[in-house]
This record gives structure tokens, sequence and C-alpha cells, in this order.
């Protein structure tokens, strides 16, 4: 910044600094001194622009009214567009900050986005009741006892976590919710924690850490328990309804699709937290869709393999899979993903 010389007063100074302005000049101006009818400096910012500001200065000292030098108008659209410039530069800042928690956020990443709380506890609580509950149940395969009409701790952790307490449904002739019309509401949830072997149970917890973890890290723990409720409830509810084998195979008998009688078939008695872990991969998967500054945003690979696995589970070529699970938590998780649309975090 170098001073280009001196007006009488600050009238003209401010005058001529607006006329600058509209040179595409940066300058400004200051008292010599602290007395009333002390002389004005004139700065100029850009040393590359100090001759051409001082030619200007020379012709504003010898007519400062003339019609050139009354800028009063355009200098007032000049700020004005300054100030719309400065605010649209920070909204794109920001916008840009969120925009790369998109690439920064993939899942196992860091989260720059603000945090609700640091802990997991629903998260660690559903793994612990996972494993203890698969353990004592001998993995879905209760040992019954030597002593005749005597249950195991086995049999009965099976039959009190699990959809339809064994004994009702025989009763019933087959009622699948037996054991919910007598009050059980808990067993719209409670298979989640029982599982048929080791790879099923590893497999769940696995993905119920990395997507649970992340969406509690966000949203807090009450968030998380509502989406794992939900979405074990959906997924549950869609496995028990769907028709059974016999009823699907005069419907895909002779087809192409004949295996599908097999692999959508329904049961009250499915087991494992599989509609849950879609539900988180629903709600993760959609939530950025709808909401382009959501800092979490799964990884093409990761979506490809949730999506492959649950075509692949519904071919034959995997087993006995409770599909109605996987495919009513994913409808469930999606449906919170687009209810994040119309909702404020």
């Amino acid at each position: 910044m170098r001073r280009i010389g001196t007006l009488e007063s600050q009238e003209l100074a401010r005058r001529f600094c607006d006329y600058l302005m509209t040179r595409s000049i940066s300058a400004t101006c200051d008292a010599e001194s602290d007395e009333q009818d002390s002389a004005w400096n004139i700065w100029v910012r850009d040393e590359r622009q100090i001759e051409e500001a001082k030619q200007e200065l020379v012709d504003f000292r010898v007519d400062p009214q003339a019609d050139r030098f009354q800028v009063e108008q355009e200098v007032k659209q000049i700020r004005q567009e300054k100030i719309a410039a400065e605010i649209a530069r920070r909204k794109q800042a920001a916008e840009n900050a969120r925009r790369s928690n998109l690439d920064k956020s993939a899942l196992g990443q860091p989260i720059t986005a603000p945090l609700k709380q640091t802990g997991i506890p629903v998260t660690i609580a559903v793994i612990v009741l996972s494993v203890i509950a698969s353990l004592t149940t001998n993995f879905g395969q209760p040992r019954g006892s030597r002593v005749p009409g005597k249950l195991t701790l086995e049999e009965k952790t099976y039959d009190a976590l699990s959809f339809v307490n064994r004994e009702d449904f025989l009763k019933s002739k087959g009622n699948s919710f037996a054991s919910v019309e007598t009050g059980q509401l808990w067993r719209f949830v409670t298979p989640m924690f029982l599982h048929g072997d080791e790879f099923h149970l590893l497999f769940n917890m696995v993905w119920i850490y990395f997507l649970g973890s992340v969406i509690e890290k966000l949203h807090g723990s009450a968030f998380l328990a509502i989406v794992l409720v939900v979405t074990q409830i959906g997924g549950m509810l869609l496995q028990v309804l769907l028709p059974s084998t016999a009823e699907l195979q005069p419907i895909f008998q002779g087809t192409p699709l004949d295996f599908l009688a097999e692999t959508m078939s329904g049961s009250p008695f499915a087991i494992g937290a599989s509609g849950a872990v879609y539900g988180l991969f629903g709600f993760l998967w959609i939530r950025p869709k709808v909401d382009i500054g959501y800092p979490i945003h799964l990884v093409k690979t990761n979506v490809v393999l949730m999506l492959g696995w649950l075509v692949l589970c519904i071919t034959p070529l995997i087993g006995d899979v409770a599909n109605g699970a996987h495919i009513g938590g994913l409808l469930a998780g999606v449906g919170f993903g687009f209810a994040g649309k119309f909702k404020t975090r």
C-alpha cells in the first residue's frame, strides 16, 4: 500500500476513493492528523495501479464536481454486489465443507461432522446379548434334557426369545402369532439375538458394529435403538407373513423360478439380526441421497456387497435364509432414510 497524495477534506477524500472503486482500484483514506482541518491521505493498495491513481487524483483536484466523478449510484451497486458475492462465497465454502465429508466418511474412515456422542452403548449391548443368546441356545439348536418332560436352559432361552413358543405354536395348530397374541410383544424383537451358527453371528455382528456405531455416534443411542427395533419388526413381520412353501409351490412349480417356493417362504422360527442389519444399511444408503450434506456416504463396494448378498441369498446357492427378514428390514431402513429428508438433524 502506498500514499499517493492528499485532499483537503474527508468528504472529498471519500468521494475520490469511491471513484477509484469504480475504476477497480482499491483505495482508502485517513486523516493526516487529529486536527479538525487536517488534510486527508489517499492510499492505494496495489503497487501496479499507483501511476493510474496518481493521474486520476490530478484530474480530481482540477474539477472534483465533474460528471465523471459523480459515482454515488454506481458505488452503491458495487458495494451491494460485493456483499452478495461475499455471502455467496461463505455459503459455497460451507457447502464445500459438507460435500467433502462425502469423500472422507466412507465406512471405516473418520467422520468430520459434529458427533452427538462418542460412546456406543446400544451397539455394544446388541453384540453382547447376541453372543450370549446364541451360545446359550447352542446356535438355535437347543439340546434337550435327559429327563423326560424337563426343559434345559437352552430350550427355555430359545423358546423365550424366538418369535413363537414351540408349544404355543403346536397348540394353536400353526398360528405364528400364538405367543404374541398373549401379550408377549418382545418376540417381535428378540429373535435378532439368536443365530444359527458362528458365521451367521460373526457376519451380523460385524455389520451391526460398523453401521450401528456410526449411526449411534451421529444421532444418539435413542435414535439407533428406534431404528433397530422398527427395522427388526419390519423384517420379522414380512418373514412371518410370507406364504409357506406349500402355498408357493403351485405358483412357481414348473418355472425357472421354482426355487422361490423355498427361498421366499415364510416362517415364524426365523432367527438372526439380518433384518436389523439391512435396516441400518438401508438408512445409511438412502439418507445421503436425500440429504447431500449428510456426513456418511457408503462406498460403492459395500453397497454392491450388501445388495449382492441379498440377491444371492434368494437363489438356491446359499440355503436356508430368512430372505423376508432381509427385505423387510431393508425397506424399513430405506423408509427411515427418506424420512430424514423432512427432518432437520
